[in-house]
């Protein structure tokens, strides 16, 4: 597997239920989009996911590819 696939894999789940989240908001518009942002705990040992290292660097880019999903089918609008 590599590290676009396990990340494809990751974010699925996560990106299906904030879809599931916006659909029970209905009509609701927010003035952004949400914003993704996770926190690894640096004291526990090295994560591993399929001989993946779980590394900060990696993180940034998850989170970058759901806010980029999140974006796709989001549409913010600007409050003035």
């Amino acid at each position: 597997m590599t590290e676009d696939e396990l990340m494809k894999e990751l974010a699925g789940p996560i990106i299906e239920k904030l879809k599931e989240v916006d659909k029970e908001m209905g009509d609701q518009n927010m003035s952004e989009v949400p914003q993704v942002h996770f926190v690894r705990n640096h004291l526990q040992l090295p994560t591993e996911i399929d001989g993946f290292e779980i590394t900060d660097e990696f993180l940034e880019k998850l989170e970058q590819y759901i806010q980029d999903e999140l974006e796709s089918f989001h549409k913010p609008s600007v409050l003035h």
